[in-house]
């Protein structure tokens, strides 16, 4: 009986540290305004803020290339110019907090669809 105590509390014990044990939680993006898409230059919602609220925009240079995260309370459309047009829609709910190895680093304006 205490071989099998004891093989169910190791068993217990290694379930408890597996859903409860140290967990690494991914820094949440600031607040958004509704009914825009915000753009950061810098991951995790940090550095300066471009917020779009629709119709056609060539993002300010600053930007150019240089998304680090995003946020959309809106459906909306990321434009790069490089060669032709390639264009990414975003849906209202999309986020990304490290965006600047992605299509972050070929945005050229925002647009409402593609």
């Amino acid at each position: 009986m205490n071989a099998r105590f004891t093989r169910f509390a190791l068993v217990a014990g290694t379930v408890a540290v597996t859903v409860l044990g140290p967990t690494t939680q991914a820094q949440a993006l600031p607040a958004c305004a509704s009914n825009a898409i915000c753009l950061w230059r810098f991951q995790d919602g940090t550095g300066e803020l471009y917020t779009w609220r629709g119709g056609y925009v060539d993002l300010p240079s600053r930007f150019v290339d240089h998304v680090g995260s995003f946020r959309a309370n809106r459906t909306g459309a990321f434009i790069d110019w490089a060669s032709g047009k390639e264009c990414h829609s975003v849906r209202k709910g999309d986020y990304a907090s490290n965006y600047s190895g992605r299509f972050g680093a070929k945005i050229d304006a925002v647009g409402d669809t593609c």
